[in-house]
């Protein structure tokens, strides 16, 4: 508790999905990357300058489906320590079937650390997740 997501920029430019596999991999990486898919839905986000206090963030999430929801996506946090995981802002993808959203932008925690990263991709009716997975840098 207590993080925010810091928001630099977003732009509406189209990505090109490279999946990685699950693992999980310490914040001493310096960088890494996550992406999943669900029907209805694909996202990813790539990691660079990853510390324990701060880390730099490209993303996008990519509506899949002629379904009547929306896509999102979000950064996940867990702190080693603690165990405290942080489920940070959704972005969200509202322009229907084929429409992505990118961005860049960085989160910075002030009380819990980055030891592990990734990210959630999800189907959403409104602020319900309907279906979503998760993958760990």
């Amino acid at each position: 508790m207590g993080n925010t997501l810091k928001r630099l920029s977003v732009t509406g430019v189209a990505a090109v999905a490279i999946f990685a596999t699950t693992t999980v991999t310490n914040a001493s990486a310096a960088s890494g990357g996550a992406a999943c898919s669900v029907t209805g839905a694909s996202g990813s986000m790539t990691f660079t300058n990853w510390s324990d206090d701060y880390v730099d963030i490209s993303g996008w999430v990519k509506d899949t489906a002629a379904d009547s929801h929306h896509a999102a996506i979000r950064l996940v946090s867990l702190d080693g320590g603690t165990g405290w995981v942080t489920e940070w802002p959704w972005r969200h993808e509202y322009d229907g079937n084929g429409a992505t959203l990118s961005f860049t932008t960085y989160a910075a925690p002030t009380v819990d650390d980055l030891d592990y990263i990734g990210v959630q991709v999800a189907v959403m009716e409104g602020g319900t997740i309907v279906r979503s997975c998760t993958d760990y840098a």
